[in-house]
């Protein structure tokens, strides 16, 4: 077999002159394969409330809106606690809104927002994986995003993706940023509501916001808010090693501050549907007592108070019967210690690390993090 010489082989045929091509992409699949690795429960939730907080917003409002059951209708007393079992029963999801109060996009970030895969160039953002947006693909066909006075709809053709801007007038203009997902599935049934809110209220422990609300419709079901006291230094001790054991990284400060947590949310939030348990099996406690204020109370240190929806109702009224009105709200306040220890490199980075870390990222490294531990 005779010898090719490939290298010559090559020469030619990229100095032929022939019509260059370029590589397509099958968009589509391309996401689903990006998202496949960075799969977990509330994916999307947790990364619009970090695309939040880097915008330096304070509140967050999160609202479910659903479609009505083809099979099941209303219940015709006005009554509004039965009317909300049977949304939390049988209705089914039609649209995520989240929405910040946070800065508005610049123009580097609409541009960004259509490029896969290309994360803030800001070192102290934690989007530097460049998926963070596109996490609502794995829920929503053709999401649409309005912040400022711009507004940018994706819609698809084919495996192509595709986008268009709109530039708003002063009567759509708004000073929030607003994603709007409409959900691909319209068959699936409302989220289980406490592990959503414990979830909510996990994140809201460990990202700069103040408060996070949560609506399913018209009823706001979870008032989160956060209160922090100025930080203080702490000294690390001497005899305490503070580099990791490879030595590439090392802790240089430790601050603690003192946080205050109140939750108040509807007794919906921990309802038991009396039928169909099945599709609730991961939402529903056995324990119908178990709320969010269980979850409150077991940081130790709490207190609460309880105010009934209708305080100003003098007619008594059973202990059964106020757990099954679900329009019922509890308030629930804890505080908290976080203690944020300031990592960094603990000498330059080999050029071997440099260069491994630089396959999964796409921006520079950031030279501090901070990592958190409450109590």
């Amino acid at each position: 077999m005779s010898s090719i010489d490939f290298n010559a082989l090559k020469a030619r045929t990229l100095g032929s002159g022939n019509d260059e091509e370029a590589v397509t992409v099958n968009t589509r699949a391309l996401i689903d394969k990006v998202l496949a690795r960075y799969s977990g429960e509330w994916t999307v939730l947790r990364e619009l409330l970090q695309n939040a907080a880097d915008a330096c917003a304070t509140k967050v409002t999160i609202k479910f809106e659903t479609l009505p059951s083809t099979s099941v209708p209303a219940p015709t007393e006005p009554d509004p606690s039965a009317a909300l079992k049977h949304v939390i029963s049988h209705h089914t999801l039609k649209r995520l809104i989240l929405t910040n109060n946070g800065t508005p996009f610049s123009p580097n970030d609409w541009a960004r927002l259509k490029r896969i895969a290309e994360g803030n160039p800001d070192e102290t953002k934690i989007g530097a994986f460049g998926v963070g947006f596109y996490s609502v693909f794995s829920d929503c066909e053709e999401p649409f995003v309005s912040s400022g006075s711009e507004a940018i709809a994706f819609y698809w053709k084919e495996n192509a993706l595709f986008t268009r801007r709109l530039k708003l007038g002063e009567s759509d203009s708004n000073p929030n940023t607003s994603f709007v997902l409409d959900y691909r599935n319209t068959t699936s049934p409302v989220p289980a509501l406490m592990p959503l809110c414990q979830f909510l209220a996990s994140a809201l422990t460990f990202v700069g916001l103040e408060s996070v609300e949560l609506w399913l419709d018209g009823w706001k079901l979870l008032h989160l808010g956060k209160k922090v006291a100025p930080s203080v230094s702490i000294g690390i001790p001497k005899d305490l090693e503070t580099k990791t054991s490879e030595g590439l990284m090392k802790v240089s400060g430790v601050i603690r501050e003192v946080a205050q947590m109140d939750a108040t949310w509807m007794e919906a939030v921990s309802w038991k549907t009396p039928s169909n348990t099945s599709r609730f099996d991961s939402s529903r406690h056995n324990d119908p007592t178990a709320t969010l204020k269980s979850f409150f109370s077991r940081l130790t240190g709490s207190s609460s108070s309880n105010h009934s929806a209708k305080a100003s109702n003098p007619v008594k009224v059973s202990h059964k019967e106020a757990k099954e009105d679900l329009l019922t709200t509890t308030t629930s306040s804890v505080f908290l210690h976080i203690t944020t220890a300031a990592v960094g490199p603990a000498a330059v980075y080999p050029a071997s690390f440099r260069a491994t870390l630089g396959k999964y990222r796409v921006t520079k490294p950031s030279l501090k993090t901070g990592i958190e531990l409450s109590q």
